[in-house]
């Protein structure tokens, strides 16, 4: 695990409580010092300051951590909820149709949040994972939400865009973006080809026809798979998935 030495007290605090999450049985303090790199008396403060707080709670007659019952709070206030519950059987739709990876985000700053996804069992599969993130421009997941922007908010956000040219295939300026973002709100759909990993592309709509225009879907595969006549089924299978 990255070390969080330098980082705020907030950052650690969470890296701990991430920890013992992921650790799933109760945990010795230097389990949680190895782990995360602290040392034993900032681990200690911050664990006994997450326990008054109920975040982090000790089996009894134990000296090890667990995360405590209060964390269920944070985990029941999913703002999320909504798109998640109404995306997930259109999900499931596309990858019965077409068994290419899906995914399901939406925009956090400059960011493409992922917020669910179901895995192709074909090869070369491109996998995300619900809470990672990735820069919004050279995603069709951000461009579909991008689109559905008023020129006003889209000027901000290209204003705060830092272009990450992850990429040779990447757009590397505002204006090249902007004209692709027009193309997007003309088509009613956007389009990646090999701009975020290479030899990937992705296909995305919005969710604003159901009420979500924060959120879009994508599909995503190999640039081999994506013919004409799989890009075709691919726009079929959201057209049909938005009117139902």
């Amino acid at each position: 695990m990255k070390s969080v030495a330098n980082t705020s007290s907030v950052e650690k605090s969470f890296v701990l409580l991430e920890y013992l999450a992921a650790s799933g049985k109760p945990v010795s303090l230097q389990e949680v010092t190895d782990a995360v790199k602290l040392s034993k008396p900032t681990a200690y403060r911050l664990l006994q300051s997450l326990h008054a707080l109920g975040y982090v709670t000790r089996p009894a007659g134990s000296r090890s951590y667990l995360v405590g019952p209060r964390t269920a709070r944070l985990a029941s206030c999913d703002p999320q909820s909504g798109v998640k519950a109404l995306a997930r059987p259109l999900l499931q739709r596309l990858y019965r149709e077409l068994n290419e990876t899906v995914n399901l985000g939406t925009l956090s700053g400059t960011q493409v949040l992922y917020l669910d996804y179901l895995e192709t069992t074909q090869a070369l599969r491109f996998i995300v994972t619900p809470g990672q993130s990735a820069p919004w421009f050279c995603t069709a997941l951000g461009r579909a939400v991008a689109a559905q922007l008023s020129d006003t908010a889209l000027d901000r956000l290209l204003a705060e865009t830092k272009f990450q040219v992850l990429t040779p295939r990447a757009v590397a300026n505002r204006e090249e973006l902007r004209r692709r973002i027009r193309k997007v709100r003309e088509a009613g759909y956007a389009e990646e080809r090999e701009e975020s990993v290479q030899g990937v592309c992705c296909l995305a709509v919005s969710l604003a026809p159901l009420g979500f225009a924060a959120a879009a879907i994508s599909v995503a595969l190999p640039v081999q798979r994506l013919t004409p006549k799989r890009k075709a089924s691919i726009l079929k299978m959201f057209r049909a998935i938005l009117r139902s």
